[in-house]
């Protein structure tokens, strides 16, 4: 009988200090990429404010110094981008300011029963935990005889109260600066308190 010769076997790859070591880095590095890395808290200061003013979300009770009572509702609109603050100071006068998120700004848009529209913006948090919002620009400033909100700022003092003063110049003709005029202040603080909580987003 013709005997045929046996097939040599395969080459078997012997593994060497080198391959194991690279095996090993391979491993490790599939298993810290498909680790759950931890959350990185890289609010800024604008997007926490932001954050901190929807818990307002509700509808709020406050009286001016001069004792008239008023309603202040919030709601979230846009997907929740943007907090509506609705000012309700009579049964046929209502005001309206708009909070949202400029890049790393947060600005307010005062719509306000004068007719104009100031824009302010959230300037940080003073050392008595006063959330500051400051003059920008606007729109119809140049009306004689109206003023506008130039500044103002909310401090919580608990879940179901807040306190909020306004400061307010009067309009001047445009390239003036609206400090040279004669001030309109507001700098008694008004306590809301919490009527109603959890409005909805739309």
């Amino acid at each position: 009988m013709h005997r045929f010769p046996r097939a040599a076997a395969p080459d078997r790859a012997i593994a060497t200090p080198l391959s194991i070591r690279v095996r090993r880095a391979l491993c490790t590095a599939l298993i810290a990429f498909s680790w759950p890395l931890p959350a990185i808290a890289d609010d800024t200061p604008a997007q926490a404010a932001f954050a901190q003013l929807k818990s307002l979300v509700g509808e709020w009770r406050g009286v001016f110094p001069s004792g008239r009572e008023h309603t202040v509702s919030y709601r979230l609109t846009a997907g929740g981008s943007t907090l509506v603050e609705t000012w309700t100071l009579s049964p046929t006068r209502e005001s309206m300011t708009l909070y949202a998120l400029d890049g790393d700004r947060l600005l307010a848009t005062h719509y306000c029963p004068q007719g104009n529209q100031p824009r302010l913006r959230f300037e940080g948090i003073d050392e008595e935990g006063r959330y500051r919002f400051e003059f920008v620009d606007g729109t119809n400033l140049q009306v004689a005889d109206r003023s506008h909100q130039h500044r103002f700022w909310l401090a919580f003092d608990d879940a179901d109260h807040y306190r909020r003063a306004e400061h307010y110049v009067r309009n001047v003709p445009s390239g003036e600066s609206p400090m040279e005029s004669a001030a309109s202040e507001d700098d008694d603080a008004v306590v809301y308190t919490r009527i109603v909580a959890d409005r909805p987003a739309h």
